[in-house]
């Protein structure tokens, strides 16, 4: 009876995860980040060519955007985790469908 539990646990926690990133990626925050990304950099190359008519020095990394580094042992901890997990979710998958092939194809 307590594998069962811990069984109900462990699907109902992938299929958590599963449906939160599903709607992360329905509702387009990827490309959202993506296209405020490009609008930087579209301001940027105004801003370079403004001064470059107006006869200015420019240097090509005075308009690029210093990325800030965020890494540090949690980030990479939690990188790692979520890889690990989508390992494990992809075996699983894996797993299921291979098992329902057989079953269906037999």
């Amino acid at each position: 009876m307590k594998g069962k539990n811990i069984f109900r646990i462990f699907s109902l926690t992938i299929f958590i995860l599963f449906t939160t990133l599903y709607i992360i990626q329905a509702l387009g925050y990827y490309e959202y980040s993506n296209r405020k990304t490009n609008q930087l950099t579209e301001e940027a190359v105004k801003k370079f060519d403004a001064d470059i008519k107006a006869g200015k020095n420019v240097k090509a990394s005075d308009y690029i955007k210093k990325e800030n580094d965020y890494n540090n042992n949690i980030s990479r901890m939690g990188l790692t985790l979520s890889n690990t997990v989508g390992d494990i979710f992809d075996g699983i998958m894996s797993f299921i469908f291979s098992g329902i092939d057989k079953t269906v194809n037999g």
